[in-house]
């Protein structure tokens, strides 16, 4: 076999060597990989020739029986240089290439689309509604991120009535462009790498009058060549000469699956109220929408500043814009047909009677109200409200220093209202001999007036009591007759600190039973407002 040793690059060990394969010498390279015998070597052609059908690009390496998926440290690097003879003798002699064990997963073979189309079973039958000789019009929706476009189809037909339509929508940001879908024969359909060649296509499938277009027109267009067994998706830009065409890849999306549990379907006409779009309501209200809550109020007076980066769950396209109005736009990222309110409110802030009043308005609207502010101020209107208008409550509040947290659910006439739920807690608090954890550091906090000082945690303590507080808020409006959560309190540890024992050292809190929720009218006051209205409204048998 001649072998010879050297160092390859970055200081790898390999082998050059050759093998007799019908009376042909061909030079061949083993590589040790830095991290060999845990990870495979490779064997590629020294002279930088395509040796096999078996081989990653023209000149790379050689694909054998010992792969990365099937790698064993036991096997060594002479039995790669068998596997490797066997491989290019066994085609040499028979003329055919080797049976092939080799699979390329989707993700695989579109690593280098920079265009990407995104189709799935769904999609397909949606195309297969155009009969056959004709076209539909369309509209796709595209983003770009990250160096790369990926696009999918919204709707084929009118806009104002489509014969299929996208439900899962691409979310905020995403462009649209004008689209043709164009229906072939059954095999009618060849791939298209020049304009001219799509004209061409166009022409003989009984299309001209489309091709003439395609090359006259000055703005952008896709066209979706669609044969029952074939796609391809090229787009047409430019101008006079400098028309072009470029293609998309298409991409086969993964099989439509339901992942949640059907009870679920219950979240998408829910309304949830979010007060508070810090570190743990934006994780909160992130997670509701990806669990399918069809429509959100979001209260928040701040601006997100550069240091609430650590752990919100905006990022720095957010830094200088409301919380709230910038929380929308991340929900829409997430889910495209949500419906958001956004309030920039300052809740028991210095706001006008009137805008207090909308916004607590909003709030009482919803469905179940999530209080994540860890104000004072705060959590005694949202208690109101939720009293009230008998609301279900969600609250929560991270405890400095990463110790940990507690999440609360309060249910009208199941638990007791929020204000009595919260002296409860700071008498179980008492009773296991620690005071309320609450040293200011968990309060809002500004700059310009220097109240509060910052939580010290950082974004994975913060995430555990933000999901938490959305488990409970998805079991309130998912199983609202069948909790899973026997109790309505719960103080969780990430830390061997305060009370707790270890990290997920969680307690349990009793709430004991409900008290009364509801305007209940105060001794006397119907009395009272009879006389407010007489003294308003005289009547005409009224002296005077």
């Amino acid at each position: 076999m001649n072998i010879v040793w050297r160092f390859a690059a970055n200081f790898q060990i390999a082998a050059d060597f050759d093998i007799e394969v019908g009376g042909q010498t061909i030079p061949l390279t083993l590589v040790y990989p830095e991290f060999f015998p845990d990870a495979t070597p490779s064997i590629l052609p020294r002279d930088g020739v395509r040796l096999s059908g078996h081989q990653y690009g023209d000149a790379g390496e050689l694909c054998l029986e010992h792969r990365p998926d099937n790698w064993t440290p036991d096997v060594t690097g002479a039995m790669m240089m068998e596997s490797a003879y066997r491989l290019l003798s066994s085609e040499q002699q028979t003329g055919i290439a080797a049976p092939s064990e080799h699979r390329t997963l989707p993700a695989q073979r579109s690593r280098r689309a920079i265009l990407r189309f995104l189709y799935s079973q769904r999609v397909w039958a949606g195309l297969s509604r155009v009969e056959i000789g004709q076209t539909a019009e369309a509209e796709i929706q595209e983003h770009d991120y990250g160096g790369f476009f990926a696009a999918q189809l919204s709707y084929i037909g009118a806009a104002d009535a489509p014969i299929w339509t996208e439900e899962r929508k691409r979310g905020h940001g995403a462009r649209t462009l004008r689209t043709l879908v164009v229906r072939l024969p059954g095999g009618a359909s060849k791939r298209c790498e020049t304009l001219g060649e799509l004209i061409s296509l166009l022409d003989a499938s009984g299309f001209g009058q489309i091709a003439s277009a395609l090359s006259s027109e000055a703005d952008s267009v896709v066209v979706i060549i669609f044969d029952g067994l074939n796609l391809q998706v090229p787009i047409v830009l430019g101008q006079g000469e400098s028309r072009t065409l470029l293609n998309y890849d298409p991409v086969l999306t993964e099989l439509d699956a339901e992942r949640l549990d059907p009870r679920y379907v219950r979240l998408r006409k829910s309304k949830v109220a979010v007060v508070g779009c810090g570190s743990v309501g934006s994780k909160v209200a992130v997670h509701l929408a990806r669990s399918g809550v069809g429509s959100f109020v979001l209260v928040d007076g701040d601006v997100l500043a550069p240091g609430n980066l650590v752990r919100n769950e905006l990022d720095w396209r957010a830094v200088g814009i409301h919380k709230a109005p910038a929380l929308a736009v991340r929900l829409k990222e997430v889910s495209a047909n949500c419906a958001v309110v956004k309030r920039t409110t300052v809740m028991g802030g210095q706001e006008s009677g009137g805008t207090l009043s909308a916004a607590m308005h909003d709030i009482s609207e919803c469905d179940l109200i999530i209080d994540a502010t860890a104000d004072a101020t705060t959590f005694n209107l949202c208690a109101a409200i939720a009293r009230r208008s008998k609301k279900p409550m969600c609250w929560a509040q991270v405890f400095g220093g990463g110790a940990g947290g507690i999440v609360v659910r309060l249910r009208p006439e199941i638990d007791p209202t929020p204000l009595t739920a919260r002296q409860r807690i700071e008498g179980w608090y008492a009773h296991h001999g620690v005071q309320w954890p609450d040293d200011g550091s968990s309060q809002p906090y500004a700059e310009t007036t220097g109240v509060g000082t910052p939580l010290i945690a950082d974004d994975a303590d913060v995430s555990v009591i933000a999901a938490h507080l959305s488990r409970f808020a998805i079991d309130l409006i998912a199983r609202p007759e069948a909790t899973i959560f026997p109790y309505s309190a719960y103080v969780i540890g990430l830390s061997e600190r305060w009370l707790f024992t270890a990290p997920f050292d969680v307690h349990p809190v009793d709430l004991g039973e409900s008290d009364a929720w509801g305007a209940e009218p105060e001794a006397g006051a119907g009395d009272a407002l009879k006389q407010l209205l007489a003294d308003l409204f005289p009547g005409k048998t009224d002296a005077g």
